[in-house]
């Protein structure tokens, strides 16, 4: 695997635990709906400059290395949309700001346009390393590294603020700050890395390479594990809580069952077609009814399901 497939790993990992949440769950925030489509972006764009995948897209639209030029802008778009919901959550920012996006769109053409530029006849997952040394693929990348430290210093610079203030923030979010730190790192030896390389100075271009590979990865885990820090300790509690439901069902229904019978009175509860999404208004329900049944029956609420009628009203 190519180093940037290795740095998509945690990006993947996160996205496949929130994937498997609303599979499980199937409810969803709109803050978890966003860091889930900002996971997607980041962790195609680090995977996608792969031999199969180029030679697929090369030959679909004509151009060698597109599929390098689509990596680098779904990253752009990845890593713009989760600063900006990182410092939504640091409360310093709304989540779409018009003045932002006109200039994640402003760099995504430039991208292009630079791409454009570069003579790069022959398709290669190695696009750095074979190109690197023309000026307007050293610009193509420092364009790319810049912007993306710059949007992820300014999110951690808000989680910092947000700390100042004391704001519960999650202790994951320090990740963050220390992978944005890394990030900005990372950009400072990609754009010495590309200079050196357009100056032919190419054993400093395998020294910086060095220091490269674990700065990005690295930065990769930091970045991913500290934005899903306000998301994953609740996807966890959340998944804990539908298992606790899932076993509550098993023992509360059977006896909703018994009440109905020895009450003579049946409820809506066994007739609704309960959606999986509605877990929490069908235990709801099955709480109230029992306690209902119970009553009408001249019975005590079962022990099984005295917690669950305690709090279901």
């Amino acid at each position: 695997m190519t180093l940037h497939v290795w740095g998509s790993l945690p990006v993947w990992a996160v996205l496949v635990v929130l994937l498997a949440r609303l599979w499980v769950v199937r409810t969803q925030s709109a803050s978890v709906t966003w860091l889930t489509v900002c996971c997607a972006f980041v962790a195609v764009g680090l995977s996608i400059n792969q031999p199969d995948v180029l030679a697929v897209l090369a030959r679909v639209t004509g151009v060698p290395n597109i599929a390098d030029v689509i990596g680098r802008c779904l990253m752009v778009c990845g890593m713009f949309a989760l600063a900006q919901s990182v410092e939504a959550a640091a409360r310093s920012a709304r989540l779409l700001r018009p003045v932002r996006i006109i200039g994640c769109v402003a760099v995504l053409v430039l991208l292009v346009v630079l791409f454009s530029l570069i003579d790069a006849p022959h398709p290669t997952a190695q696009f750095m390393v074979v190109y690197g040394d023309q000026l307007p693929t050293a610009l193509y990348s420092a364009v790319e590294m810049t912007y993306i430290a710059v949007v992820i210093a300014r999110s951690a610079i808000a989680v910092l603020a947000a700390f100042r203030r004391g704001e519960d923030m999650g202790r994951m979010y320090w990740l963050f700050v220390v992978g944005a730190a890394a990030m900005v790192l990372l950009a400072v030896i990609a754009v010495a890395m590309d200079a050196m390389h357009v100056l032919g100075q190419d054993d400093v271009v395998g020294a910086l390479s060095v220091v490269y590979t674990p700065v990005f990865l690295g930065s990769m885990v930091l970045l991913a594990l500290g934005s899903a820090g306000g998301v994953l300790p609740d996807a966890v509690r959340e998944f804990r809580d539908w298992r606790r439901a899932r076993r509550r069902f098993r023992a509360l229904e059977p006896e909703l069952h018994r009440l109905e019978s020895a009450s003579g009175n049946r409820g809506l509860y066994f007739t609704i077609v309960w959606q999986r999404r509605q877990w929490r208004s069908r235990l709801h329900r099955l709480a109230v009814e029992i306690e209902d049944r119970a009553r009408e029956a001249g019975l005590s609420v079962p022990a099984a399901a005295d917690h669950d009628t305690s709090g279901a009203r």
